[in-house]
């Protein structure tokens, strides 16, 4: 049976309707410009309660549908074209480029670190309150006096878009999705080019890495970096998936920028090497890839003007108390444990080792599965030690699933694609439309638990049903 020409009609339009209310309904429970009601466009809903209890039930219903035609979807990937999930992204996308922001307050941060390197001065030292000008009123408390922790390959075309809007606050918030569209361009060719080269079918790359809920919820709508970065990662694997000269200085450079963004893309850097079979091929590997990230890191800083300040700001907000982590949750159990039985004056006094403890092994559990690219696979091995990043880190927000699940999303199978797509979908709701935490202490890290759940579920039920061929 030849592959149909798009999706069904009925999933079609269920994703662009959920999508569509949920831009709506922004106008009433979305992040909204603050202070006062606020306003998108010069429209609202936040005026009254009424209209912010009916902009939060047309967001629930609207992701309700999203999601729920993008589920769907997954029993047709068979039958249809890798270019009609495409499509189906750029038809659910437009509602949420156009709306407010939805589920996360960042990207007006992202805006007054923009501003302040506009004006030439340092975001690595100023915070969005002593800069920021008007975007500063729209940042989360707890983010306003917090130096920026991405790289100059964000905040230097920031400061670009920023300089065209004319730090309009609204057009600046519309101008910063487009680094996500360059972001979703990048992982829609690496997806492509990963998957084919691997043998696994491309539509079901596009399914889980592109037209992802949560990519578009937290991506396109949220405006969130990790969209960019991760989209240039995956692309920069797909580069040196050949390793020819050239290729092995590109994909070095293009994962350089991704770090450039984000810190956790230069986590793509070794497995262009470890890819390479022979240790004299890996030590010439090694060269070209590193001379491309070098360089390219150096232009970067050059070009943008921002230096390196960045590296010294990489753990900002590690004094928060994430919500979404469960080594979190266990270190706060653990830390109020001591207290009550007399063994420390506070929760802080075992907390703090905890979590130091947690992010080193961290670090080191994504080191060892970095170490196994010659067993894995570049892509995977990649998508496992960022997945074990979230899953062990201290501090986790939703969206940062997205640096496991887009690499992943290229050679999953049947299993785990099913499996993360439904850790997904619970993430989609772990969050209030404005931007705050469903969840509040002390449950830290129930929705990542909930989400690992679901995944185990939904792969555990694919196996069942599934030949054993797949």
């Amino acid at each position: 049976m030849s592959p149909a020409r798009d999706l069904p009609r009925p999933l079609l339009l269920g994703g662009l309707v959920g999508s569509a209310l949920a831009a709506v309904g922004g106008l009433g429970a979305g992040a909204l410009p603050r202070p006062g009601p606020g306003s998108w466009l010069g429209l609202s809903l936040a005026g009254s309660p009424a209209g912010r209890a009916a902009g939060l039930a047309l967001v629930v219903a609207g992701v309700v549908l999203l999601a729920g035609a993008w589920w769907r979807a997954r029993l047709v990937l068979d039958d249809v074209a890798p270019r009609a999930l495409v499509r189906a992204t750029a038809l659910w996308s437009v509602p949420l480029l156009l709306g407010p922001p939805l589920f996360s307050r960042d990207v007006y941060a992202y805006g007054a670190q923009a501003l302040i390197a506009a004006r030439g001065f340092d975001p690595y030292v100023l915070g969005p309150i002593e800069g920021g000008g008007a975007f500063s009123a729209h940042v989360d408390v707890v983010w306003r006096g917090a130096p920026a922790p991405y790289g100059p390959a964000f905040l230097g075309p920031g400061a670009l878009l920023v300089r065209l809007t004319g730090a309009d606050v609204v057009g600046t918030v519309l101008a910063l999705r487009l680094l996500v569209l360059l972001g979703m361009a990048a992982l829609t060719w690496g997806l492509l080019r990963v998957a084919r080269a691997g043998g696994a079918p491309p539509a079901r790359a596009l399914w889980l890495g592109l037209a992802n809920p949560l990519l578009l919820l937290h991506g396109v709508s949220g405006a969130h970096n990790d969209a960019l970065m991760a989209g240039l990662v995956v692309a920069g694997v797909a580069v040196g998936l050949v390793p020819t000269t050239r290729r092995l200085v590109a994909a070095g450079a293009v994962v350089a920028v991704a770090g450039l963004v984000k810190a956790p893309g230069l986590a793509a850097l070794p497995v262009l090497v470890l890819a390479v079979p022979g240790l004299r091929a890996r030590a010439r590997a090694a060269v070209l890839v590193g001379g491309g990230a070098v360089a390219a890191a150096v232009s970067t800083a050059l070009a943008s003007g921002l230096g390196w300040g960045w590296l010294g700001t990489l753990d900002t907000g590690r004094t928060l108390l994430s919500l979404f982590s469960p080594v979190t949750g266990l270190a706060t159990l653990a830390g109020r444990g001591a207290e009550l039985v007399g063994l420390t004056g506070s929760t802080d006094a075992v907390r703090a080792p905890v979590l130091d403890t947690a992010a080193l092994v961290a670090v080191g559990a994504a080191a060892a599965l970095l170490l196994l690219t010659p067993r894995l696979g570049p892509v995977r091995a990649l998508g496992l030690a960022l997945l074990a990043v979230v899953a062990l880190s201290p501090t986790v927000l939703p969206w940062y699933l997205l640096w496991g699940v887009l690499p992943l999303a290229a050679v999953a199978g049947r299993r785990l694609a099913l499996g993360l797509g439904a850790a997904c979908l619970v993430l989609c709701l772990a969050t209030w439309p404005d931007g705050r935490s469903v969840v509040r202490p002390p449950l830290y890290g129930v929705p990542l638990v909930a989400a690992a759940a679901a995944g185990l579920v939904a792969a555990r039920s694919a196996g069942e049903r599934a030949p054993a061929t797949n």
